[in-house]
This record gives structure tokens, sequence and C-alpha cells, in this order.
């Protein structure tokens, strides 16, 4: 895929085989948005969605990348499952430590999302995403900078 994007909060990173997204935000839970939107949008036209139906989605992680994974693969699960194309999404996210735990952190996220139920036609169905990957994933969060970037592969 050709590097493409980014007014919307994401972009493509050129790869020969898989989609590799760029993702930004001011904050870590507006790059988490933008990362699901990336991922809706290589397989449907983000952009002819109208977002009338809403969900909650709820993940979890034990660091911030399996948290990201955990997010994009349930965003995928409410495609898949309930045929349901998101567009809209509203992250956030709470960073615990266990009590009474030696774990080190850990990380939980809910989101109201709205999306519209899935017309092949409409929503210009493009390409299957076989599933997340954590190869090459990144999540760089400056100190000096108010901005987030997400990096992420996606197995096509």
């Amino acid at each position: 895929m050709m590097a493409v994007g980014g007014a919307e909060g994401f972009k493509y990173l050129d790869h020969m085989t898989d989609a590799v997204i760029e993702a930004y935000g001011t904050n870590l839970e507006a790059a988490f948005e933008n990362s699901a939107r990336g991922l809706v949008n290589v397989m449907f036209d983000i952009s002819k969605v109208i977002p009338q139906k809403e969900i909650m989605i709820e993940a979890s992680g034990y660091d911030l990348p399996s948290l990201l994974y955990d997010w994009l693969e349930k965003v995928m699960l409410v495609i898949l499952t309930q045929n349901v194309v998101l567009c809209d999404f509203k992250v956030k996210i709470l960073n615990t430590k266990l009590e009474g735990s030696n774990a080190e952190n850990s990380y939980s996220l809910s989101a109201y999302t709205k999306g519209e139920s899935m017309n092949l036609e409409k929503h210009n169905y493009k390409v299957e995403i076989k599933g997340v990957t954590y190869h090459e994933m990144q999540i760089l969060q400056p100190i000096d900078k108010n901005q987030v970037t997400i990096r992420f592969m996606l197995d096509l």
C-alpha cells in the first residue's frame, strides 16, 4: 500500500503485502480512536458510513501494546459478528495498578462507538483483514510534543 491519508488522523504506509497504519492524536485516547478509524477504512470507505447505531466496546491489556491489540481485535469482532461498520469512536483509557499485586500496570479501555449496518455496495467493501499483529507495533508518546503516534500492521 502507498502512504495515503492523513487528514483523518491516520495514514497508510508503504508495504508490499500487508497494511501498515500510522495513527496520531493530541493524546493517547485520540490516537486509539484514529487507529480504529484507520483499521475500518482498510476494509470499507468510512466516509460513507452514517453513525446511527451505538455499540459499547471494552478492551484490556497489561501494557499499551496489548491494550491496542485487544482494542483493534474488538473493533474487528463487532464488524464481523454484528455486521456493523463503525465510523465514530470515543475512547476512555484507564491505567490501574492491581491492588495488592506485584504486577506492573494494567490498562482498560471503554469506548462508545457508532456505525451503520453493513452494506457492501454502499460502504465500498475493499479487502478482508486476517488479523492484527504485534509485528512493528509502536506507541510513541513524546514528552515535549502534543502528539501521540501509533503504528501497527494488519495481516491481509
